[in-house]
């Protein structure tokens, strides 16, 4: 019986998914491989689908729409059905231009020959189910694996800009996600955490201002002008970030995700303690006064 492998094609125009099907088909004919072919035609969906079903491998056109102005692109080594799948990238741009999460993929500029496409990913599939088959069976000392919801950070990120756009933050602009050590400080001097949990995940969200920004919130808030973090403006951000998740939190509690009255942590260089093993990602934020960070914290699965 052959081992199936699935293959998620982010594809919006099906181009990808009509190039490879018949011929690695064909190509993994002798072999104890098959392949089972699933196209998401935008970031968005990847990202739901890619909590709905495990991955082998994943096959990126990086001009599909909502591909990197999300979460999927940044966490897709983190994220649990995607963290073990090798990922192999079709592109216009340079490899110097992807975000930092696709640069060490294997990669293919555009216009691809689909003789060496294919050839990649039969090795690839064929490797795998070769190593597969020489591992030995899992044990309690394994490291343990780590999984980000991608829909949850999407409905954080959604909510944040539509909130802090309500209180008149102007430009706000979401920068490139980078992995972040969980042991690393917070990146503002006002910041608000909230655990979270679900079945698959548990850690932490953080939302943490510079200065700069904070003030441009507070400011609006308060219809004043404030020019210092004070003992009159600090209690703000749990009121900020209580509207923030408040308004989340309809759709992540529909992913069976629980969360937790949020936090505040005054001051820069704080962090927040987290076990041994955990992962986690920064998705930096501009506006006209300052910035703003978005930190996902992710403990390992017990």
């Amino acid at each position: 019986m052959k081992t199936r492998k699935n293959i998620l094609i982010v594809d919006s125009n099906r181009e990808l998914e009509l190039l490879v099907k018949e011929p690695l088909a064909k190509h993994l004919e002798n072999t104890d491989v098959s392949a089972v072919l699933i196209r998401a035609k935008d970031g968005a969906e990847a990202a739901i689908k890619s909590e709905n079903q495990k991955f082998d491998m994943v096959l990126i056109d990086t001009e599909v729409p909502r591909l990197m102005d999300g979460g999927f692109v940044y966490g897709i080594h983190t994220y649990k059905n995607t963290q073990e799948a090798q990922v192999i990238v079709v592109s216009n741009k340079e490899v110097s231009d992807l975000p930092e999460s696709l640069r060490k993929s294997k990669f293919f500029k555009k216009p691809v020959a689909p003789e060496d496409l294919i050839a990649a990913m039969a090795n690839i599939l064929n490797s795998q189910h070769q190593t597969a088959e020489k591992s030995p069976e899992p044990t309690a000392m394994t490291a343990a694996k780590y999984a980000v919801d991608v829909r949850v950070i999407n409905a954080v990120i959604g909510s944040t800009t539509k909130v802090l756009a309500q209180f008149g933050v102007s430009s706000i602009k979401m920068e490139k996600a980078t992995p972040k050590s969980p042991s690393d400080p917070f990146m503002g001097e006002v910041s608000s955490v909230i655990d979270i949990k679900s079945n698959s995940f548990e850690g932490y969200l953080c939302i943490s201002f510079d200065k700069g920004s904070y003030l441009e919130v507070v400011s609006s808030m308060l219809m004043e002008e404030q020019t210092e973090i004070n003992a009159d403006n600090s209690d703000a951000v749990g009121e900020i970030n209580n509207i923030i998740f408040g308004n989340a939190k309809a759709e992540i509690t529909n992913y069976g995700v629980q969360m937790t009255v949020p936090r505040v942590i005054l001051g820069a260089q704080q962090t927040s303690p987290c076990p041994a093993g955990s992962a986690g990602m920064l998705i930096p934020f501009t506006t006209g006064k300052g910035k703003f960070y978005l930190s996902v914290v992710a403990f390992p699965a017990a």
